[in-house]
């Protein structure tokens, strides 16, 4: 089955994306993604849809690793060949064969479509698929293991 997803906006960042890397290089700059403020530049007819999502908010944002384009299905973790290969979905790799980014972030500031954030590890000019409230009663695993014990 194929479908098609629409960006909803796009990530701004000031930093460049090196041109050449390694493949160690790449996990560590997500590692220095993460830690560095980036926008997410809503396009004007979603602007409406971040009410509700404020200063200190915790959201999900869904991401398209645009610049991905090895698809495999067996990767060594951290880009790592230290590490034995494991399965791709038992990984946080963007090489995937649908490469679509996950990032918990920290909402720095809102002003009119843009949401500054910290946490999230994709690069400049990257799609931006969708964006969730963090609810901590749906997506705390602790609150899962409860139902888990339960059982």
């Amino acid at each position: 089955m194929n479908f098609v997803c629409n960006a909803i906006g796009y990530v701004r960042r000031r930093e460049e994306l090196r041109a050449v890397k390694g493949k160690e290089e790449v996990f560590r700059e997500g590692d220095e993604l993460r830690s560095k403020e980036a926008t997410i530049e809503l396009l004007k007819e979603y602007c409406d849809g971040l009410d509700g999502i404020e200063r200190g908010s915790l959201i999900w944002v869904i991401w398209y690793a645009h610049l991905s384009k090895d698809k495999p299905i067996k990767v060594h973790p951290f880009h790592d060949e230290r590490f034995p290969e494991v399965g791709v979905f038992a990984t946080r790799s963007p090489a995937r064969p649908n490469p679509i980014g996950l990032s918990l972030c920290y909402v720095i500031d809102k002003v009119d479509c843009c949401l500054k954030v910290l946490g999230l590890d994709a690069v400049d000019s990257t799609p931006v698929l969708d964006i969730k409230l963090y609810s901590g009663g749906l997506d705390d695993p602790r609150e899962l293991l409860k139902l888990v014990r339960r059982k």
